[in-house]
């Protein structure tokens, strides 16, 4: 049996072949504006963005650039530990909700610029910043040109997610329904990406053991609406038996779920000057 050496895998093809075979497609602008106040209302409250946070540990004189920043998720609560925060999103309304957020908080030192991982960001004014973050926004054609672009507009560090797995998708919910699951590469290419460019990586881990509680079953059917769009009749009912099927009744008249599937995303930090020999 013939054995192929590590240093010759392509991890960037590979990572295109997976992609390509993905349960779904990047969404484009139209969609995430169409998604933005649904979104911000569900990232609200975050315990995703306490542990990206408790992982970070901000300095008070960082500038911090946000790349795929959506409505503040991790922006806004960066805005009160770091200097300024610019924010880069190619949804205006993700931006706009972002923008009417600060203002409400009081938040004078955030930026905030309509880019898309394909536009100019040098001819658009964009600086290199202290540290650069990408939080689960790796959606993108080529991962190893956003790595280095990421590498290019970070002084001193860089910090992404990406998903462990079927990450924030509930593999159960999608058999329950008849769908397959296909989620698609997941953080193990962007490590070995990051190795192939010499970038020494840390990686930790986020899982989102939280318990998620609704007011009703309606309310706990739309939160999987995101994940599984377009259900028929059948599916809508096998989805509303599958939820029937790990929710608990809680005193105050609330459900919880308990589904077995724990999102994990995989925290991602590397110092672009510092090489391996």
């Amino acid at each position: 049996m013939s054995l192929h050496r590590y240093q010759d895998i392509d991890w960037s093809r590979l990572w295109q072949q997976a992609q390509a075979e993905r349960s779904w497609q990047p969404k484009g602008v139209a969609d995430w504006d169409e998604r933005a106040a649904s979104f911000a209302r569900r990232t609200g409250q975050s315990a995703y963005a306490d542990a990206f946070l408790a992982l970070l540990k901000p300095e008070p004189d960082w500038s911090v650039l946000d790349v795929g920043s959506g409505p503040g998720t991790l922006a806004l609560p960066l805005a009160a530990k770091v200097r300024t925060v610019t924010c880069i999103d190619f949804s205006p309304k993700m931006l706009a909700i972002l923008a009417d957020r600060a203002e409400r908080n009081r938040l004078d030192n955030i930026a905030t610029l309509p880019l898309s991982w394909d536009d100019d960001w040098r001819a658009c004014g964009l600086l290199s910043h202290d540290l650069v973050i990408a939080s689960r926004s790796l959606a993108v054609a080529d991962l190893g040109a956003a790595l280095r672009r990421l590498n290019e507009f970070a002084a001193h560090r860089v910090a992404v997610t990406d998903r462990v797995g079927a990450g924030p998708h509930d593999p159960d919910a999608f058999a329950a329904v008849g769908r397959p699951l296909h989620p698609g590469p997941d953080y193990i290419f962007t490590v070995n990406i990051l190795y192939e460019m010499g970038c020494l990586a840390t990686v930790d881990f986020i899982r989102l053991e939280e318990t998620a509680r609704y007011r009703n079953l309606e309310q706990a059917l739309a939160r999987y609406h995101w994940m599984l769009p377009e259900l028929d009749t059948r599916e809508t009912k096998r989805l509303q038996a599958y939820i029937r099927s790990i929710a608990r009744n809680c005193d105050d008249g609330s459900i919880a779920l308990h589904p077995r599937h724990v999102p994990t995303w995989a925290y991602i930090t590397w110092h672009p000057d510092r090489k391996r020999s």
